[in-house]
């Protein structure tokens, strides 16, 4: 009797005939990615003012005592808030949330979750740091003798704080591209340019809800912000897609899947909610509306803009992350 070997080519456990997909992120991961490239967004948007301000008195007109304007305040304390809210999202999702103290024994630079989680440590002391520079005259009524120190150590360094900022939520607004392009095995996923598209897409978001928060006076600037965020959000969209349909095999496959493929998230296909409510609603329609306003055209409902930005850019991870998984790993 002889015996035959017989070689597995395709794993049955990642088989799309044997499992067409495998879901390992639900909800809490899209909004982490979007309230952390918010917070990314806000911090580098709020510090560069800061810098513009102080150093060549661009911007708008200071609140007195050295306090910027209320945007720029609020902006900079709801940047670490934001981010903390998004953390909670993220330890909802972790199966093992106490070992998380396991990232900061080790540095692996080529790890998007070992730099993300270095990144956070910078983040969190520098961005409260600002907010309490920034919000100082409010912070000087409470007799808290720590806080007075750390002001008066850290007043004539304003700047420096927030050119650090600046980069620090660069820096986060790319990680929370870069934790999903790293995932080489998910097609929709492994792209280069998703790192510069979500940090687009955070400052944009952010932008967009300072439009909301800031005096009638403030609003011009940033809905300016806003709508050259959402242009430069259209062109890596569309470089994203691109680059997707004229890859591999698979990226092209991963990429018609969310563009025009039949699969659906909550009963409705991927490419309407795409192309209508994200690339249409979420983009187009805001950056039309806020260009008629800057033209002095009277819009009746001022807020429908940011808000369509806000929700086009919590749709969109959404969209990469629930797309990009339901699309099998191989052909």
């Amino acid at each position: 009797m002889t015996a035959t070997a017989a070689t597995e080519l395709i794993s049955t456990k990642i088989n799309p005939n044997v499992v067409p997909h495998l879901h390992i992120w639900e909800w809490h991961i899209p909004l982490y990615l979007f309230l952390g490239g918010m917070a990314g967004g806000l911090l580098v948007i709020t510090s560069i003012m800061i810098v513009l301000k102080r150093k060549f008195g661009i911007g708008p007109k200071d609140s007195g005592d050295g306090c910027p304007c209320l945007a720029i305040r609020i902006g900079s304390a709801l940047s670490p808030l934001l981010l903390a809210i998004g953390m909670i999202f993220l330890f909802l999702d972790l199966a093992h949330p106490l070992y998380v103290w396991a990232f900061y024994t080790t540095v692996q630079p080529t790890s998007p979750m070992s730099a993300g989680s270095w990144i956070l440590v910078a983040f969190f002391p520098l961005a409260v740091l600002q907010a309490m520079l920034v919000n100082k005259r409010q912070l000087r009524t409470f007799d808290v003798g720590i806080v007075h120190k750390v002001l008066d150590w850290t007043e004539d360094h304003m700047t420096i704080v927030a050119l650090i900022n600046a980069h620090i939520g660069v820096g986060i607004g790319i990680y929370t591209g870069i934790l999903l392009s790293f995932f080489s095995a998910r097609p929709l996923w492994s792209s280069s340019i998703l790192g510069m598209l979500f940090l687009v897409s955070g400052i944009s978001a952010a932008a967009a809800l300072m439009l909301l928060l800031a005096p009638e006076e403030e609003k011009p600037i940033y809905s300016m912000i806003d709508a050259n965020a959402i242009w430069i959000e259209l062109v890596t969209i569309g470089l994203f897609v691109l680059g997707g349909l004229t890859g591999s095999a698979n990226s092209s496959g991963a990429m018609m899947h969310l563009i025009s493929g039949s699969a659906a998230m909550a009963g409705i296909p991927y490419a309407y909610w795409f192309w209508g409510l994200f690339v249409g609603a979420g983009l187009l329609v805001p950056l039309l509306l806020e260009f008629l306003e800057a033209a002095g055209v009277h819009i009746k409902y001022p807020n429908v803009a940011p808000v369509m930005v806000l929700t086009g850019g919590l749709l969109l991870r959404f969209l990469i992350v629930f797309a990009g998984q339901s699309y099998h790993t191989f052909m």
